[in-house]
């Protein structure tokens, strides 16, 4: 049977592509291996899971690293539980007075947590129960009793469930009115190839993790909307129109890089950052613990700074370049590098969400980490390198100009807003001793 689930191991990293992989255990919990190995299955399963969008990427990983900080944060005293710190989030699972492991609780709540979201894949439920029982073969032959590790599996499931009740309550599964487009012009209208109706548009309406991190953070109203070529848009637009006719090597490799839709090949955008914290843990040997944080920090700033730009796109409703160039500009058969996302344009999302996560790892590892991104080499692209997660996300940013789905103000603009999202979180949140 161990044989078998060593076999089974292998097989779910081989799938991943991602060729750092590796199992650590001599160094349990001091490194963040066991964080790496969840974060690279939970990869996998974007990839092989239809219909999974964004936002569901987005709020998996948020609740996912909820639930691991959690558990972990009860075994050190210099860590502060989120409980009473994130919105409505209390009354958690008293911990075990004979809890030996928090860590093997982290393992047991990651392991159930991705059973509720990618379980109905038998073979994906079988990956998940594999890592996890892989993860308690070696808790204990480092030394725990069968009972240490039941009592943390317990204690686990215990915070995993008590979190995802709590997700149940955040207005994601609340029943909205029909959303109805707003008709005008320059207003946004569903785009090619698809023209798919708007995504998530009731998303303004739900519970962001930190009480107030997007209030007062709307955009300044987008460049008013005109046809004429001498005017503020016309040029904005042709901008994008101009750069993608002309589009350099360079242009391209970033645009594609950065492309991101969980479509079976990308893992989204917060799937690609969380790909690039699970590179700098292991480049950087960086503990469990920290670890931990980076992850919660990076992740829940995130799953705020969407609700931010959401509020934003659907305040303003900005059409998108596609629509202006085919209608306005003479060239009804033109195309976007990459696909147009269903949703308005102001302010650009890939800005606001990475910069809310360089802003966060930058607080919890430091603001001149530098790093090569490997997250899409199985796939056939060049790694790219950069100096700090900020520099990471200003390219993340600019390549949706590149990609021919952003004007350069909605990009900009989503740069301040997620480093506002992103400071309100980390203003909110005392998790950790000074």
């Amino acid at each position: 049977m161990k044989k078998f689930v060593v076999l089974l191991a292998i097989l779910v990293f081989s799938r991943l592509g991602v060729a750092d992989v590796q199992f650590q255990s001599k160094s349990l919990p001091a490194d963040s291996t066991l964080l790496s190995d969840w974060i690279a299955l939970q990869l996998t399963f974007i990839r092989t899971t239809k219909g999974i969008t964004q936002g569901h990427v987005t709020r998996q990983f948020m609740l996912n690293s909820i639930v691991f900080y959690e558990c972990l944060a009860k075994g050190d005293t210099h860590y502060r539980s989120l409980s009473g710190q994130l919105q409505q989030l209390d009354k958690l699972p008293q911990v075990p007075k004979n809890l030996r492991a928090p860590a093997a609780s982290a393992n047991a709540g990651y392991g159930f947590m991705l059973r509720t979201f990618f379980g109905n894949d038998s073979l994906h439920k079988r990956e998940i129960d594999s890592l996890e029982s892989l993860y308690a073969s070696r808790f204990a032959a480092e030394g725990l009793s069968n009972s240490d590790i039941q009592v943390a599996t317990q204690y686990g499931k215990a915070v995993a469930l008590h979190i995802l009740k709590w997700s149940k309550e955040d207005g994601s599964a609340a029943v909205y009115p029909p959303y109805e487009i707003p008709k005008g012009l320059g207003k946004w209208e569903p785009t090619p190839p698809g023209h798919v109706p708007p995504a998530a548009p009731q998303m303004i309406h739900f519970r962001s993790c930190i009480k107030g991190s997007s209030d007062n953070l709307l955009p300044p109203a987008p460049i008013s909307f005109s046809t004429e070529p001498a005017s503020s848009f016309y040029k904005m637009v042709k901008e994008v129109y101009d750069v993608q006719a002309k589009l350099t090597p360079e242009q391209k490799a970033i645009a594609l890089f950065w492309d991101d839709l969980p479509d079976g090949k990308y893992y989204g955008g917060v799937g690609h950052w969380c790909s690039i914290l699970r590179q700098v843990l292991k480049k950087n040997k960086i503990g469990l613990m920290q670890g931990a944080e980076a992850y919660v920090k990076m992740t829940i700033a995130s799953s705020d700074a969407q609700f931010a730009c959401w509020k934003g796109k659907y305040a303003y409703n900005v059409l998108r370049p596609i629509t202006y160039i085919t209608r306005y500009m003479g060239s009804p058969d033109w195309k976007s590098l990459i696909i147009t996302p269903n949703h308005p344009e102001y302010p650009a999302a890939h800005a606001t969400v990475s910069t809310a996560a360089a802003t966060a790892l930058s607080d919890a590892l430091g603001q001149s980490v530098s790093f090569t991104d490997h997250t899409y080499d199985d796939i056939g692209f060049q790694p790219r390198s950069f100096i700090s997660f900020e520099e990471a996300a200003n390219e993340a940013g600019r390549s949706r100009f590149y990609g021919g789905i952003h004007y350069t103000p909605s990009i900009d603009a989503g740069h301040v807003l997620g480093k506002k999202t992103a400071t309100a979180v980390l203003a909110g949140l005392n998790i950790k001793d000074k």
